[in-house]
């Protein structure tokens, strides 16, 4: 499970309900998860994930992000260079909108 190290709510340009998160997170395997709570997050539903970019530790074995979310949880599935599961992982950023 990724281990959530960082959250700042930005409250911009949305109207109502709506906050933008940004979020850092240490990956701990090719394939994690993120949950986000309302107590810690201040969010029950998320709408869209905006951004997602690897902060630390791209190598060959390290260099792209797919990303989806199903409730609160995120899934972050990371690969290297050939389109196999990365084999050594880094801290990562998400901007997630939600409400």
């Amino acid at each position: 499970m990724g281990a959530i190290t960082g959250t700042k709510t930005v409250l911009t340009e949305f109207g109502g309900q709506y906050k933008i998160l940004h979020i850092t997170a240490t990956l701990a395997a090719a394939s994690d998860t993120i949950t986000l709570t309302a107590a810690t997050h201040g969010i029950t539903v998320i709408t869209g994930i905006v951004g997602a970019n690897i902060k630390t530790g791209v190598a060959a074995t390290f260099q792209t992000l797919s990303v989806s979310f199903s409730g609160l949880v995120i899934t972050v599935v990371s690969w290297r260079e050939v389109a196999t599961a990365a084999t050594t992982w880094g801290d990562i950023e998400l901007t997630v909108i939600g409400y």
